[in-house]
């Protein structure tokens, strides 16, 4: 022991091992306080979950719900199988892999009432070709009514909806799929913060249902994936967590061969887990995406400290077999409690740093319960674990005590020590070599990092043979596909949109829309207008156009009233007929290729399509996702930063070297950077997940730099010299 060091230690850890089943109890209450909240802790797994309260884009997005009743959907497709699609039929030949039979029309139906009658669903926005109206016309006027109503029973009456449909270019690629195959039932959700609990009545509603064997069903959609990603995460964490908890378990018994030991390395883990869970549940902050992570490094850390300690104990009963336990606990917590101290805190000052510079609500409480969990893990091992060191009494396995003896006796290594003070040797005979080595791996990885990737598709989070993913790949093909923009249009006066003029503007921004990349479609109230044209014009092709004059738009909108209900286009447009919403469609998720499309979009409308009397701004699922993502790759690496910078600071202040502090990011800096070049080589983008890789390389990756540093140090002050450290530090 050394002689200056403080009494202050050895009194705090005699008083722990002298008042076990004090700690011990304290630490098992404050496990169950805490605990006793993760009951309550609820998963967010919605996108807009990435966006701060404040953002601009989330706020208008409410407002647009606001004013259209407009949500991520959920997407039901309703696909008629090719070997079942004629079964009914009289006609096989025109009923091949077509939805536009007596099963699929029935089927649509069902599924539509059913969907209605779930409560988190608006019934009165559940759209499919069973709810929504044809609009024709005669020589009395407009004719509005239903494609079809009740059960259809014989294979003509299938016919004349497909007639229908093929006269309605709305419907085409919307609601039924390009090649007649399948047709979609989409259901606005009421409360997108219970998506999950509504994906799964869906699936349970609709698998109630006694539908025939020629028909399949998927469901998709933002909504869908919101759904699925709650079940996902749990079936992850399901496997992941026992698996991660399983290998450790493995490592800790191969390393000590003693179960008691391997027990307290698991108790430690949990005492961590569930006091930073349910922290989180406590101050009512959800699980998120990313959270997931979480556990995977609270088990990396904590047992790393458990290690420390036990190792110290049990290399101490081995060289002093006489000495009591309560002394050899006490002398090995003396010894480990200052290098578990500082990873602890420059762990937790790395994961703070995601806290300060994230924008993202996720990321930011990643951060700052990470670090929470650092803490409890720390705590755990130098107050918890000796307190139950002190009642097991375990004892040093006896191979292992042979081991160790034999190592400090005549310098016997296995293999690992012995690869271990090759490198060593290597290390310092040659540093020289090993620093321009290291150097040039540094350059690459910068330059590595320069070219990495920022993308994101929530879709890629699941295996492609995952029904969710199915679904979204088939509406994607046959229909004009599952994400959306909103492109909200608003004039200054009340009844505005019966000018021509701004529906002519409305119509080429369509138009032109639909020469982006991924968009495949575009629905606003002109398909409305250019239908009701055609159908009072005896249905000639030629009059699907716009009509010339306010005064008969405004006609239009009358004579439809009369026959259908004004709320039919609560979606696009206004009770005032002043705002109007340009749902856009692209069958393709990706940031790389959306990112364009928006920027496409706000340049058209800066340039083109903006007026003193017409505005247009962008809205829905693609542009919010636009936001986020193109936040995350700016605050991801600003994050790194801070992080690495507060690793610096806390190690350099520890230390009371700025030196020591460069060195203990080293190691930090460049495992990050070998991560940032294996991401570029086998093509992985950075995203959501992906964010996390870095994260967990400091959080675990400065362990290694401060205990090294840490014992050289010590080292130095007994041998005088850097050499006579490194000579001690790496054995011959």
């Amino acid at each position: 022991m050394n002689t200056a060091e403080s009494t202050t230690p050895r009194s705090f850890f005699t008083w722990i091992v002298d008042h076990p089943k004090r700690i011990l109890l304290l630490g098992i209450v404050v496990m169950l306080a805490l605990g006793s909240f993760l009951p309550t802790l609820e998963k967010d797994t919605r996108s807009d979950a990435f966006l701060a309260e404040d953002n601009p884009a989330l706020i208008y997005k409410e407002q647009v719900k606001e004013t259209f009743g407009l949500s991520d959907p959920l997407v039901v497709a309703v696909v008629a199988k090719p070997a079942q699609s004629g079964l009914g039929s009289t006609e096989p030949s025109r009923t091949k892999n077509s939805i536009f039979t007596p099963l699929g029309l029935n089927a649509i139906q069902e599924i539509s009432e059913a969907v209605s009658g779930i409560d988190n669903i608006d019934p009165e926005r559940v759209t499919s070709l069973a709810t929504e109206n044809n609009i024709t016309g005669n020589e009395e006027g407009l004719v509005v009514e239903s494609f079809y109503d009740g059960r259809v029973t014989d294979q003509d009456q299938a016919d004349a909806v497909r007639s229908a449909i093929r006269d309605f270019p709305l419907y085409q690629g919307t609601l039924v799929a390009n090649d007649e195959s399948a047709s979609l039932v989409v259901a606005e959700i009421l409360d997108d913060g219970k998506v999950e609990a509504t994906y799964q009545d869906i699936l349970v509603a609709i698998d109630a249902l006694d539908l025939p064997s020629g028909i399949g069903i998927h469901v998709a959609g933002e909504g869908a994936v919101a759904g699925y990603m709650g079940s996902y995460i749990d079936s992850d964490a399901s496997r992941l967590n026992p698996i991660a908890a399983l290998i450790i378990t493995v490592i800790v018994f191969i390393a000590f061969r003693r179960f008691a030991a391997t027990l307290m390395a698991n108790v430690i883990i949990a005492g961590s887990a569930l006091t930073t869970f349910g922290a989180m549940a406590f101050f009512e902050v959800p699980f998120f995406v990313i959270t997931n992570a979480l556990p995977v490094i609270l088990i990396g850390i904590a047992v790393a400290d458990s290690i420390h300690i036990y190792s110290e104990y049990f290399e101490r009963r081995a060289k002093y077999p006489d000495e009591s336990v309560r002394d050899s606990i006490v002398e090995s917590l003396l010894e480990m409690w200052r290098p578990v101290t500082l990873t602890t805190l420059t762990t937790a000052a790395g994961f703070m740093g995601l806290y300060f510079a994230a924008y993202m609500p996720p990321f930011k409480f990643f951060g700052v319960f990470t670090a929470f969990g650092v803490v409890m893990a720390w705590l755990y091992s130098l107050i918890f674990l000796p307190a139950a060191m002190s009642l097991l009494k375990t004892p040093v396995s006896a191979s292992l005590a042979k081991k160790l003896v034999e190592e400090n006796a005549v310098g016997k290594r296995d293999l690992f020590s012995s690869l271990m003070i090759i490198l060593g040797q290597l290390t310092w005979r040659f540093p020289k070599a090993v620093v321009s080595v290291s150097a040039v791996m540094i350059v690459l990885g910068l330059l590595s990092a320069t070219q990495l990737i920022v993308n994101d598709n929530r879709i890629d989070t699941f295996h492609s043979d995952e029904p969710i993913y199915q679904a979204d790949q088939l509406i994607n093909e046959r229909f004009n596909g599952t994400s959306n923009i909103d492109l909200v249009v608003e004039t200054n006066e009340a009844e505005g949109l019966f000018e021509p003029e701004v529906l002519r503007k409305i119509e080429a921004l369509q138009v032109y829309a639909e020469t982006l990349p991924a968009v495949q479609g575009s629905v606003s109230v002109v398909d409305y207008l250019k239908q009701m044209n055609r159908s009072l014009n005896e249905g000639r092709k030629d009059y699907y156009r716009l009509p010339d004059d306010r005064d008969l738009i405004a006609q239009y909108f009358l004579l439809y009233s009369a026959s259908g209900s004004p709320s039919d286009f609560e979606e696009e447009i206004d009770f005032d007929y002043r705002i109007a919403n340009v749902r856009i469609t692209l069958n393709d998720g990706n940031y790389t290729n959306n990112k364009e499309v928006i920027k496409a979009l706000d340049q058209y409308l800066v340039e083109t399509f903006n007026s003193q009397a017409l505005s247009g701004n962008l809205s829905g699922r693609v542009n919010l996702n636009y936001h986020w993502i193109k936040d995350l790759g700016q605050s991801h690496f600003l994050g790194m930063a801070i992080a690495l910078f507060l690793v610096w600071l806390v190690s350099a202040l520890l230390f009371r070297s700025a030196l020591a502090g460069v060195y203990a990011l080293i190691p930090v800096a460049t495992s990050i950077l070998f991560v940032y070049s294996s991401m570029v080589v086998f093509a992985i983008d950075l995203g959501i997940g992906t964010s996390m890789f870095s994260a967990v390389a400091i959080g675990l990756g400065v362990d290694f730099a401060i205990h090294t540093i840490d014992r050289i140090k010590v080292l130095y002050a007994q041998e005088g010299t850097v050499f006579g450290a490194l000579e001690q530090f790496y054995p011959s």
